[in-house]
């Protein structure tokens, strides 16, 4: 893999040095973080440990990775401004194993709230219904519902043709 820097540029507010470089990986993956920053370090004659590479990514198709990096005057400047997932990503395995139970202190669970259920009202009364209007007086003479089925009909029509 080699790196070359395309850009670099001094930001005096911030005590850093902003670096945009490309790593040409030809018949080689998309190199990783630690690596680029070795070979950055060694460039730009600073310690690893005050660079951090915001963006490495590789385009499809080519063999050529263009990353963005930061390089502080200090440490204290680096912890300061740099988000923490940034610092972990830019650490070795290793590194990181140790560092995540010292993160993630023990803490309990707050107890969880329970919901009251509400209670069972008084079952109301239900609301008288409407009278129903009268069967008409074809039904009460015995003849099919008008919501019958025509079987029915025809056999309620026999039946009543014999009484009468």
């Amino acid at each position: 893999m080699k790196v070359e820097i395309i850009e670099k540029t001094e930001n005096p507010l911030f005590k850093r040095t902003e670096v945009k470089f490309k790593a040409d990986h030809a018949g080689e993956p998309t190199p990783k973080r630690l690596d680029a920053r070795a070979q950055l370090a060694a460039q730009l004659g600073v310690a690893e440990e005050l660079i951090v590479i915001e963006k490495l990514a590789s385009t499809y198709g080519r063999q050529v990775a263009s990353g963005i990096a930061r390089v502080y005057s200090s440490r204290e400047q680096l912890e300061r401004l740099e988000p923490k997932f940034l610092l972990e990503r830019d650490m070795p395995k290793e590194a990181k194993a140790e560092a995540k139970p010292e993160e993630k202190p023990n803490v309990e669970k707050p107890p969880e709230k329970k919901v009251e259920e509400p209670k069972e009202a008084k079952p109301e009364e239900k609301p008288k219904e409407a009278a129903k209007p009268e069967k008409p007086e074809a039904e009460k003479a015995g003849e099919a519902p008008e919501g019958a089925k025509p079987e029915e009909k025809a056999k309620e029509a026999v039946e009543g043709g014999k009484e009468g």
